[in-house]
């Protein structure tokens, strides 16, 4: 008997000890996160302030040689701020709309550094956000001094940021980014287009019932006719609204969402194990072609592979009725099994946010003269792809092959049709 109290006095003991050090632990961790946010904090003051001064700057120069530094500056700053600003846990609100602003800013540096943007507006502009940023700057010395002048608990002042009620502060700056962004860089006509086809605007559908979108959804996915569903509705604030549904079949759990203006599928995520087998990617891409088509999407094309050692990515694009072009910002991704194929998910929001076609035409250009003789055009179609005023613009998709003294490199470009602008250029090996 006394043996056993013995070893009970024991493990007692040890079990304080444990607990007493998992909490030292904690603490610790606590305070060293605490310390990482004040640096962060810290640190983003001090680049908001060298932001002022290079924006200041760039108002200040006529010469392009004079504003090189300046522009870079605003540039790197923006960036760097929103580096911090995501790092910290601030109220998200605030969060998406300063790095929002501070993008947009140093987007707009970037286009004045090319030329992009005739100096009368670049003036009119900056002197806009060099007032804004002034005024701004002490309302964020203000909130950000508070919060950490507060000494409170790290667990409290995680609750007070996470607060399903944002505190007047934050909430208050939150408005006044947002009111910056909107008078120093109103949307354009192309991002406003942009803007409604995220927000899916161009459907005009009829709205359908939850009974018939979950009827659809066990017609297009016949595995999960006998599962056991749960269906819900987006929230009031979402950006359009949708039918989400959870459903239970066997080993697989997952959920699939649908539009309630035509009961389009947005996507389907599916978990399950995966097993030993292996099929061939060859079989992968007639099981992805398969699916697709008895999706609905019968105007589209494989365009690219990638796996894991689980999974097999697949993306699809819509080609275009007129001439056949692919249409990159209307994909959609599948993710098959690696062990027999199955469909594991579907991502189709961007294939729904249809893109709007321009008209235009189709200048001849003579590659041996466009290249140097040390490229050759190995293959040539058409492809639509966006400018960087987020324009859908008609491209010559090459893939070319460079020669050099130390081997060759295989390059994917689009060169706008009509004016000969290089759109993009990647490196494939």
């Amino acid at each position: 008997m006394k043996i056993l109290s013995g070893v009970l006095a024991i493990a007692l003991i040890v079990m304080g000890v444990f607990l007493y050090n998992s909490k030292q632990n904690e603490e610790a961790l606590q305070y060293s996160l605490r310390s990482q946010y004040t640096n962060q904090i810290s640190d983003a003051s001090e680049k908001l302030t060298e932001l002022q001064k290079s924006v200041q700057s760039a108002t200040v120069f006529k010469d392009k040689t004079a504003q090189v530094e300046p522009l870079e500056n605003i540039w790197r700053l923006s960036s760097e701020i929103k580096s911090n600003i995501a790092s910290l846990p601030l109220q998200q609100d605030f969060s998406n709309e300063w790095m929002n602003y501070l993008g947009r800013l140093g987007e707009y540096a970037k286009l004045r550094s090319q030329d992009k943007v005739p100096e009368d507006k670049w003036l009119k502009v900056t002197n806009n956000v060099a007032t804004n940023l002034n005024d701004f700057s002490f309302e964020w010395q203000n909130a950000t001094t508070e919060m950490l002048a507060k000494q409170q608990s790290f667990s409290k002042w995680q609750k007070e940021i996470k607060a399903g009620e944002p505190s007047k502060t934050w909430t208050g700056m939150s408005e006044t980014v947002k009111g910056y962004s909107e008078s120093d860089f109103p949307l354009t006509a192309s991002e406003s287009d942009d803007q409604k086809k995220k927000d899916l605007k161009a459907i005009e559908d009829k709205p359908v019932t939850e009974q018939q979108v979950v009827k659809r959804m066990k017609n297009t996915f016949p595995a999960f006719k006998n599962a056991n569903l749960v269906t819900s509705s987006s929230k009031p604030d979402a950006p359009y609204p949708f039918y989400h549904i959870q459903f239970h079949e066997g080993i697989r759990i997952g959920y699939a969402d649908y539009t309630k203006k035509g009961g389009h599928l947005l996507s389907l995520l599916i978990e399950r194990p995966i097993g030993d087998n292996r099929i061939t990617q060859e079989q992968m891409k007639a099981k992805a072609e398969k699916a697709v088509k008895s999706y609905g999407f019968n105007d589209v094309e494989l365009v690219e592979t990638r796996e894991n050692h689980l999974y097999w990515h697949v993306v699809f694009v819509r080609l275009s009725p007129g001439n056949n072009a692919r249409i990159y910002a209307d994909a959609i991704q599948l993710k098959l099994a690696k062990d027999d194929g199955e469909i594991l998910g579907v991502n189709a929001l961007e294939y729904i946010q249809k893109e709007t076609l321009p008209d235009q035409k189709l200048v001849t250009i003579d590659w041996n003269e466009f290249f140097t003789d040390q490229v050759s055009v190995e293959s040539e179609r058409l492809g639509y792809t966006e400018n960087e005023r987020l324009q859908q613009r008609l491209c010559y998709e090459l893939m070319v092959l460079k020669e050099t003294n130390h081997g060759s490199n295989t390059l994917r470009i689009m060169i706008d049709t009509e004016t000969k602008e290089v759109l993009k250029s990647e490196m494939l090996n």
